[in-house]
């Protein structure tokens, strides 16, 4: 009897954990599908480093250095804009998986895409997203994307690829055009580190976005770069935008893996 009940606990085990697994490849290939029609529309996986789309859009006025301006959405992303307002860019690296659509929220829920796709789905691959703090229009100094490390590879569970110099001197370049410019990004810098508690002393560079002057700027800049685990040859000057790519990283407690990169062109 007492054998009959432990076979039967451990196949409802079984159970449970082939249909998870189910679930989670299930999830994952729902994700690739979608993220693949996205890319077809929006044109995204073919645009090489410099291009530049038609922009032809209603304009969005925007405040630089107290002059006003106005900025166009790319045509690109006029359809993907029509499902989700929420689309705020969309991100590419050549040899790995990372090619998405980034998001932002607007309402408040700044945790709303960890577990939601772009359909505003429930998914546990969530989507990549852009600190709340950020903004593409401003535009902030330094962009802030974050993103799950899958092991599938999915989101930025190709992101630690960089900590291999081979594979940055390979791939120095990131492709993240916002819905209002193009942009090529030049790797400046791989580094290890954590989110830090309150007493805990470090340097936040989750909390680097807007900085005040150029010697917080730079500050903060050699920050990175001392941190990085190797050397780029790449560094930033005041007047320089960056864009940081944040994911998780199991090295230590509330460890991250971050790659920070610099505008160089469109």
């Amino acid at each position: 009897m007492k054998r009959n009940i432990v076979r039967i606990i451990f196949l409802l085990i079984a159970i449970g954990c082939f249909g998870y697994v189910g679930w989670y490849y299930y999830d994952l290939k729902r994700t690739e599908s979608d993220v693949s029609a996205l890319s077809s529309r929006v044109g995204m996986g073919t645009i090489a480093p410099g291009g530049s789309p038609v922009v032809e859009s209603e304009p969005v006025s925007a405040e630089e250095e107290g002059e006003p301006r106005v900025l166009y959405v790319l045509s690109d992303f006029e359809p993907l804009l029509d499902k989700n307002q929420n689309i705020i860019g969309w991100i590419t690296i050549d040899g790995t998986k990372i090619n998405y659509p980034v998001m932002q929220s607007v309402n408040g829920n700044s945790n709303y895409y960890l577990d939601h796709n772009f359909d505003q789905q429930q998914d546990k691959n969530g989507s990549l997203f852009m600190d709340d703090r950020c903004s593409v229009i401003k535009p902030s100094v330094n962009l802030i994307i974050y993103g799950h490390h899958m092991r599938s590879g999915a989101m930025f569970g190709d992101l630690d690829k960089y900590k291999s110099e081979s594979y940055f001197q390979q791939h120095p370049y990131i492709r993240f055009n916002s819905i209002y410019e193009t942009g090529t990004w030049q790797v400046l810098a791989a580094f290890e580190s954590q989110v830090y508690t309150d007493t805990d002393i470090g340097f936040r560079y989750y909390d680097f976005i807007d900085p005040e002057n150029e010697k917080e700027f730079m500050a903060g800049v050699n920050n990175m770069k001392a941190l990085s685990m190797y050397d780029t040859g790449v560094t930033a000057q005041w007047g320089d935008r960056l864009i940081t790519l944040s994911t998780c990283d199991y090295e230590q407690d509330n460890g991250r893996f971050v790659v920070v990169a610099k505008l160089v062109g469109e």
